[in-house]
């Protein structure tokens, strides 16, 4: 004979509808800063060569290929103008300008694909001090070689100096990273279209500061034996060495062209 299953008796079952289950996707999503906490200081540093680009393109008569007196204006590098203390921000600004949307793209696509290891790896603050030493460093080079090697003042301006430094702190990973050393340097070789690119824009296009380019490399070594970062295996005797012969070359260079007095 049939039989009845005995069901509890209690409140109707809660049907949730789509507008219900959207919202409650919705809450459960993580933010947009949880999403990208690993390359907040990337995306940052991205926006501001964006707007500073925008501004150029603004103040060149709505030009994307910028004047060269609006980036002389906004801080290029331009050795004749460095004649004291005060034009020293000019080591500073030229990494934040750019001559074309080309350039751009090509630094702010660079930036993008090794930052977010970088940052990850060496915390935002460390990753920002590289990102200004591998800066600062290309366009002092750049200086050095218009003032001493005499080819005559040129006007430079572009990230390229920083990403350089950068494409050399992620190679540097599979040698000083304390962890997973190969899992940086297998890193660093998926890596190779990104720079070979790079390389080639460099080497291609005649306006290009290869002096600056190099110097940002250069950049990037000096700061992967100088930044504090724990997980990597540099002595602090080492890195507070090279933090002081990396700011006494600056301090000559700029005594020798008379910028700074002594």
């Amino acid at each position: 004979m049939p039989y009845k299953v005995n069901e509890p008796v209690g409140e109707p079952r809660r049907v949730i509808d789509d507008e219900q289950l959207k919202r409650m996707m919705a809450n459960n999503q993580p933010s947009f800063f949880e999403r990208n906490r690993y390359r907040l200081v990337t995306l940052a540093l991205i926006a501001i060569n964006v707007l500073v680009f925008a501004v150029e393109v603004l103040l060149s008569g709505m030009r994307v290929d910028v004047s060269t007196r609006t980036l002389v204006d906004m801080g290029a590098m331009y050795a004749p103008l460095i004649q004291s203390s005060v034009d020293l921000y000019r080591f500073v600004t030229p990494m934040f300008l750019h001559m074309d949307l080309m350039h751009l793209g090509f630094n702010m696509v660079a930036l993008f694909s090794v930052g977010e290891v970088l940052e990850r790896v060496l915390g935002k603050g460390n990753y920002l001090a590289l990102y200004f030493i591998a800066g600062i460093t290309g366009n002092a080079v750049s200086y050095a070689a218009d003032v001493m090697l005499g080819g005559g003042p040129t006007v430079s301006a572009g990230a390229s100096t920083s990403v350089f430094g950068l494409f050399v702190a992620v190679a540097l990973l599979g040698l000083l990273h304390k962890g997973n050393r190969s899992f940086f340097t297998q890193y660093s070789k998926s890596m190779l279209a990104v720079i070979g690119v790079n390389v080639a824009y460099t080497l291609l296009v005649p306006s290009i500061s290869v002096s600056g380019h190099l110097g940002g490399a250069l950049g990037g070594l000096i700061a992967m034996f100088m930044i504090p970062a724990k997980n990597l295996r540099v002595p602090t005797p080492v890195r507070i060495v090279v933090a002081v012969l990396w700011v006494a070359a600056l301090v000559y260079l700029l005594v020798s062209q008379g910028v700074l007095g002594v």
